[in-house]
């Protein structure tokens, strides 16, 4: 539609913002203008003031087929990133329908001081027409382009926005590295790609204290291709050590503490029952003949120490618990029947 467009300086690939994304990322500044006009237009047609709710940093670099892109754009100023989502900052000076209004109201200004006065155009109007020149040596444009040679090499498309050397090398001062440059161009040379060496310093990340700046530096100098980005780091910082050792102690305790609370959780399950069957079938067991316990604790208790106490005390103790549980099975097998 007519209405579907934003403002774009024509100045804008020399912007010291969008040479600092160049530097970062790699690109060049071509590349970089093209991917925020289309950042900025899908945030025009998409948000109503620059607040894209639900969208994250991750999301725009998928978009935009560019690792690091929104990260990039946040430290020259031109996103903002809060609680993984994202904000462009003063949107409504250039995007908008309201931005838009006053740069059509200022187009026309433009274009109506530039028309000449009614005076001027009287004068242009009795101005004899110059006379026609003869068009020489005019030629006529191919319809075709030209075919690829030594003049017009055939075009190649680049790949779509790599992990760039640059941006690892933004990464490694961010962790505090001094003087990536040396490690970054070894690793070059051992045909490590930037990926690769993302990796590792994704891996180091992962492992908070365990390494400092200088194992970070020299782990990445010995990057090459095939070597596990867990691999070829030295030992852990005393510190990381103590951390971790001190980690695996409190989990031991903690199971400890969960093993403590599921068996009180049992035992208190236990004495519940217990108790809910005393008062329930304590009298029943109460009221029977000498003669009709010892059938019950006979077929409860079996040839077993425990009915040998049953012998010796009567229907006290375990003993007892054990013949109230037989009359409630025995019970709900008849309730069953």
């Amino acid at each position: 539609m007519a209405g579907d467009w934003i403002k774009i300086k024509t100045s804008l690939i020399d912007d010291p913002a969008v040479i600092g994304i160049s530097i970062a990322l790699g690109l060049d500044g071509d590349l970089v203008v093209g991917k925020l006009v289309r950042i900025w237009s899908w945030a025009n047609h998409q948000t109503e003031d620059g607040h894209a709710v639900g969208v994250t940093p991750d999301w725009v670099d998928r978009f935009l087929d560019c690792q690091g892109f929104a990260q990039a754009m946040e430290k020259v100023g031109w996103l903002k990133i809060k609680n993984e989502k994202i904000t462009i900052p003063k949107f409504d000076r250039h995007n908008g329908s309201s931005a838009k209004t006053r740069a059509n109201a200022a187009k026309r200004q433009a274009k109506k001081r530039s028309q000449p006065s009614r005076t001027e155009r009287d004068k242009n109007v009795t101005r004899p027409l110059p006379e026609k020149r003869r068009e020489e040596n005019k030629t006529t444009p191919p319809l075709t382009p030209p075919t690829a040679s030594a003049d017009h090499p055939p075009h190649v498309a680049k790949p779509p926005c790599p992990v760039a050397w640059g941006g690892v090398v933004s990464e490694l001062i961010d962790l505090g590295v001094f003087a990536p440059h040396p490690a970054v161009e070894a690793a070059k040379a051992a045909g490590a790609s930037p990926e690769q060496v993302r990796a590792v310093l994704d891996y180091a990340r992962s492992v908070p204290d365990a390494y400092g700046p200088g194992a970070i530096r020299n782990r990445v100098m010995i990057s090459r291709p095939g070597l596990d980005p867990g691999q070829g780091w030295p030992s852990a910082s005393p510190e990381h050590e103590a951390k971790r050792q001190a980690f695996f102690e409190e989990e031991k305790r903690q199971r400890r503490r969960d093993d403590q609370a599921a068996e009180q959780e049992r035992v208190e399950g236990l004495r519940s029952r217990d108790a809910e069957l005393e008062t329930r079938l304590g009298p029943v067991l109460d009221a029977m003949t000498r003669t009709e316990r010892d059938v019950v604790a006979k077929k409860t208790l079996g040839k077993s120490p425990v009915y040998d106490r049953y012998r010796r005390e009567g229907a006290v103790g375990l003993p007892r618990l054990l013949m109230l549980a037989e009359l409630d099975k025995h019970m709900i097998e008849g309730a069953g029947a």
